[in-house]
């Protein structure tokens, strides 16, 4: 594979129906307890039973959004993937769990259970991936609801593969992310050199409630802004002040909006240092040290420019494979590839060199 000799890694592919694979990787006491979708209308939001509490979903039930033109069911397995893959040069794709698991892993309140799906996510992404080794990897997921069992389940899902983690940008209920509570499990991070893949969906996200009644909407708002509003956390919350080591990667973000974003971070910074004592350094300075933004180059009309701004050092390829908003294989890396604006060496980086780096895949 490669493109031009360049290593292409794709950070942002999704799988599809890893919810539904829970029944057989969760442990036997625990299938009692497995999410089930609770009957609705189509005029009705999809409701979700997660132990004994009940997740209303972010959309009615009549609005779809899957792509239909070439995701097929063959499309879906580790073969068909690693096809499509071919299409664009793509050497290596990471996984990422589809919405659905990571909205009830942040959802359900019972760390014990949380733990369970945890596990039973981590045991198929695991599966999955090994159908096709040094092809499909896989980032997994963890208990935020318990830092000492998500500490516990880091550790195994290193063991195991995983190369990241991803978790939704919005925090676990009742929790912002500069509470302490998340300190142990930040400080394991750094310690196993181990990113934090930041994956915002809609349920609980912005716009969840606002525009309940058009995902048009709600998924204009609650993909990128949310993810914004984390990042703005992160850099100047204190989070990084305590965990300078802590790597971060922002996808389904887009990355023309980072630089204005930055840029007022950087304002407030200097102009208000009284309210945020703790921050020593320079949003940007940070984002420049600590943070990857996924490219999205199909759908964001503007990379280029982000490209030169933020520099080729922050940006990695995301895909978004196989959701509706990707692009067809074979149109995915193109634009990366034939652009005249990005240069040779920053190409390189954007495709390949730094998600190598970052996740020490040693290709």
């Amino acid at each position: 594979m490669a493109i031009d000799g360049m290593k292409v890694i794709d950070l942002d592919s999704h799988l599809v129906g890893d919810l539904e694979s829970w029944d057989q990787t969760i442990e036997a006491r625990y299938k009692e307890f497995l999410p089930r979708k609770l009957p609705t209308k189509d005029n009705e939001r999809r409701k979700t039973l997660v132990g004994n509490q009940i997740m209303i979903g972010s959309e009615l039930g009549r609005q779809k959004a899957e792509k239909k033109e070439w995701v097929t069911p063959n499309d879906l397995t580790a073969h068909g993937r690693v096809r499509n893959m071919d299409l664009d040069g793509i050497d290596v794709a990471v996984l990422s769990p589809n919405s659905p698991a990571l909205d009830i892993l942040w959802f359900v309140d019972d760390p014990e259970l949380a733990a369970a799906y945890a596990r039973a996510q981590n045991n198929y992404m695991n599966y999955y991936a090994s159908q096709q080794p040094g092809r499909l990897m896989w980032a997994g997921v963890i208990p935020l609801q318990d830092p000492k069992e998500a500490i516990k389940e880091l550790h195994r899902s290193r063991e195991m593969g995983s190369k990241a983690l991803n978790v939704k940008a919005t925090p676990i209920p009742g929790k912002e992310w500069w509470d302490p509570h998340f300190d142990p499990i930040f400080a394991e991070l750094e310690k196993t050199n181990t990113p934090i893949i930041f994956h915002d969906t809609k349920t609980g996200s912005m716009g969840h409630e606002r525009f309940a009644d058009n995902f048009f909407f709600s998924h204009m708002v609650g993909r990128t802004i949310e993810s914004m509003v984390c990042l703005m956390v992160y850099l100047c919350g204190g989070v990084m002040e305590k965990h300078p080591d802590l790597k971060i990667i922002c996808l389904e973000t887009g990355a023309s909006q980072m630089p204005w974003w930055l840029s007022r971070m950087d304002e407030h910074w200097e102009k208000l240092p009284h309210l945020v004592p703790w921050q020593k350094r320079k949003p940007t300075d940070i984002f420049n040290e600590s943070v990857y933004v996924g490219c999205e180059p199909f759908e964001d009309g503007l990379f280029e420019w982000a490209v030169e701004y933020l520099g080729g050092d922050r940006l990695v390829l995301a895909t978004d494979s196989p959701h509706w908003d990707s692009s067809q294989p074979g149109q995915v890396t193109g634009p990366v590839a034939r652009s005249t604006k990005i240069s040779q060496d920053n190409k390189r980086k954007v495709l390949g060199e730094n998600a190598i780096n970052l996740l020490g895949l040693g290709l």
